[in-house]
């Protein structure tokens, strides 16, 4: 057989495995939508005997449960489920006529768009999507190394408040033991082609006793790093925070000013975001002083997870147009249509696979975005501000619940109605002491079932409800010594879903929120009272 045959053979052979290839993912389209919804991440969302992921929901409606938990992750509701289960009919219809690799680009730039659109954006910020946050991390990592070379410091701010992966990603190396792809890695083990030059500098929010330290220290710690690093020929890939999980910032907003006037070219600065607890205007501002941004729609806006993004401001943008060089182990984390089509270079390096299960996700957040945007700016922060005072009453009259309170300065930047609190951590007391983090962990999950059997037979009416009663609320989160706190947070459901034009409906939409937040907080006050009967079934 000539040359010319066999590269026509090979030809045709390729023609044929991507058409299988393509033809086998549609087919995928036709499984359960609640199955695409749990694909494309990692073990977390993997469904449990009792039908709940490792953030404790589901990736179908759950209007049985009392939800406050958008500081960790949130059930779909119905409204974005149905937007999820139209968008993939749409996928399929267009499909027939664009084929499945073009209908499903498409798609995904449709969303970026609608991203943008949401979030006020400039059409020249790119959008890079991605499974998670700690997926977006390697992402900031691949682009600051690609524009600012190596070696080259990783200094994450409040390092303990972020994911767990972060202190893998930041190295650039694996972060689980399989990506969201599918692919089979070794936890903390080097993604080729990604860690050489690489380091990094963890700054803790709590001090080595475990109390908070103070912004002032704080600031000390991450310029301090900075410098260090640059003494010492580095660049910097600066991850500051806004917000963490107990609504926290670091370092200040002056700090992050003072680093980048004295290092102009040698730091690049990248907003944990992902909590999503920050307003428009803000995301302007960290945008045009050049800084990446890390968000997901699965915190505040309540999507379910996993959906991540990193925001790339345009005068990066135009830099990595040029670009074409991708690390090999990056691929088995990204595909093709995750990134921008303005960084064809770039794309090209990628597989055109297509994680369905990510993408649907994101047109659920997309669906809880357009609901919360699309209410009067008065309203919203009207609800917010309400909603903290009855929590902060519901919390204080608790016997055993104590709010926990954590001064953050004001920095003068717009946070719209964000300026408004809307996570409300609190310790529990029990015996003379604040209960453990092993102990806030067996309260966290036996709120969230039934828990009938703890009760004697003379129970009360009440005491049954509140026992049968799911509650879904943030995961713990530790604090100085061995001491832990759970998270009572508001999302945009608490605003899309008490909306009302008639305000008589909405005050009674908000009045019932508040009831629910109440009793949570009595179910955990029945927990605490029988926290020696929690038996190892419900702390599994």
């Amino acid at each position: 057989m000539g040359k010319a045959h066999i590269r026509q053979a090979a030809f045709s052979a390729r023609q044929v495995s991507a058409a299988d290839d393509s033809a086998s993912a549609l087919a995928a389209l036709f499984a359960p939508l609640d199955h695409l919804l749990a694909g494309g991440g990692d073990a977390r969302l993997q469904l449990s005997r009792e039908r709940l992921n490792g953030y404790g929901c589901r990736p179908w409606p759950r209007p049985e449960a009392f939800t406050f938990a958008s500081s960790t992750a949130t059930s779909i509701s119905a409204r974005a489920y149905a937007r999820a289960s139209n968008a993939r009919d749409e996928l399929i219809k267009a499909t027939l006529t664009l084929g499945l690799d073009a209908a499903f680009d498409g798609r995904v730039e449709q969303m970026r768009a609608e991203l943008k659109k949401h979030l006020l954006i400039d059409g020249a910020t790119e959008i890079v999507f991605s499974p998670s946050g700690t997926d977006s991390q390697l992402h900031a990592l691949f682009i600051a190394r690609a524009l600012m070379g190596t070696p080259l410091v990783s200094v994450i701010a409040a390092s303990d408040q972020t994911g767990s992966g972060t202190v893998h990603t930041a190295r650039g190396c694996h972060f689980n033991n399989r990506t969201a792809q599918g692919v089979a890695v070794e936890k903390s083990a080097p993604v080729e082609g990604m860690t050489a030059g690489v380091s990094s500098i963890e700054i803790p929010l709590r001090g080595e006793d475990g109390s908070l330290r103070s912004p002032d220290a704080l600031d000390s710690a991450t310029f301090d790093a900075v410098s260090t690093a640059i003494d010492n020929g580095a660049k910097v890939l600066l991850q500051t925070m806004n917000s963490s999980k107990l609504g926290l910032c670091a370092p200040s907003e002056q700090c992050v000013r003072d680093i980048r006037a004295r290092w102009p070219e040698s730091v690049q600065v990248i907003v944990d975001a992902c909590q999503m607890r920050l307003g428009r205007a803000r995301i302007k501002h960290y945008l045009d002083a050049g800084h990446m941004i890390l968000l997901t729609g699965s915190k505040f806006f309540t999507g379910p997870p996993f959906s991540g993004a990193l925001l790339v401001p345009p005068q990066l943008s135009e830099r990595l147009a040029a670009i074409g060089d991708v690390p090999l182990g990056l691929r088995d984390y990204t595909n093709r249509s995750d990134w921008p089509r303005n960084w064809e270079a770039i794309r090209a390096q990628f597989p055109a696979r297509r994680n369905f299960g990510q993408w649907l996700r994101w047109e659920a957040a997309l669906e809880e975005m357009r609901a919360y945007y699309a209410l009067p700016a008065d309203f919203r922060r009207s609800i917010f501000l309400r909603f903290a005072d009855a929590v902060q009453q519901i919390l204080a009259s608790s016997p055993n619940l104590e709010l926990l309170f954590f001064a953050q300065a004001p920095d003068g930047i717009d946070d719209e109605e964000m300026s408004a609190r809307t996570i409300f951590p609190f310790a529990m007391r029990h015996g003379g002491g604040f209960l453990s983090f092993d102990d806030c962990t067996k309260i966290y999950r036996a709120l969230n079932r039934d828990v009938s059997h703890l009760l004697s037979a003379g129970a009360s009416a009440r005491e049954k409800q509140l026992a049968a009663q799911l509650c879904h609320i943030g995961q713990p989160v530790a604090l100085s010594g061995d001491m832990a706190a759970l998270r009572i947070s508001a999302g945009a459901r608490v605003v899309s879903e008490t909306w009302s034009p008639d305000e008589n409906i909405a005050d009674a939409n908000v009045r019932h929120e508040i009831d629910q937040v109440a009793t949570i907080c009595e179910k955990i006050e029945f927990l605490v009272a029988h926290l020696n009967r929690l038996d190892t079934g419900i702390a599994a």
